[in-house]
C-alpha cells in the first residue's frame, strides 16, 4: 500500500506521518553529522552541546510517547475486546515467544495494522504485556492510568 494511502486509511494512527518523521530523521541526522565531522577534524568548534542535543531528542521523545498515548487510549475498547478473553489471559500467564507472537498477531489484526506497520503492533504489545493484560482488562475509563 503506498504511503500517502496508508496516510489516509490510518490517519488517527500515523498523523503527519511524513513532516513528523523527516523532522526526527533530519534531527538526528544532523546530530551525527555534526558527531562526524567533529572526529575528523578536531580543530571544528564543538558545536551544540551534548545538553542540547539531548534537549532536543528529549522533546521528541515526548512527542512520540503523547502520540502513543493518544493511540493508545484510541484503539483501546477494541482491544479489550480482542484480549479481553481467557484463552488469551491464560497465555499472559506465562509470557514466553510464543504468547508474544500471538499477542502481536491479535493486536495487529486488531488496529488493523498492515505489516509495514508492525513495529506499532509489538510496541502496543509490549506496553499491554509491561501493563498486565488483565490489569487492562480490568481498567475501566476511570482508573486509566496516566
Amino acid at each position: 500500500m503506498p504511503l500517502p494511502q496508508v496516510t489516509i486509511e490510518y490517519g488517527g494512527v500515523v498523523r503527519n506521518v511524513p513532516t513528523r518523521v523527516a523532522g526526527i530523521v533530519s534531527y538526528l541526522s544532523a546530530v551525527r553529522s555534526a558527531s562526524e565531522a567533529k572526529s575528523f577534524y578536531e580543530a571544528l568548534p564543538s558545536g551544540p552541546a551534548l545538553t542540547e542535543w539531548g534537549s532536543g531528542v528529549g522533546v521528541i521523545y515526548e512527542e512520540l510517547k503523547q502520540s502513543g498515548m493518544r493511540l493508545l487510549s484510541e484503539v483501546k475498547e477494541d482491544l479489550r475486546k480482542a484480549i479481553c478473553n481467557e484463552d488469551i489471559l491464560r497465555l499472559s500467564d506465562q509470557v514466553n515467544r510464543s504468547t508474544v507472537q500471538i499477542l502481536v498477531m491479535v493486536v495487529g489484526a486488531t488496529l488493523r495494522m498492515p505489516r509495514e506497520f508492525e513495529p506499532i503492533s509489538v510496541t502496543v504489545a509490549a506496553i499491554l504485556l509491561k501493563m498486565g493484560l488483565r490489569n487492562f482488562c480490568r481498567q475501566t475509563d476511570d482508573t486509566e492510568p496516566r
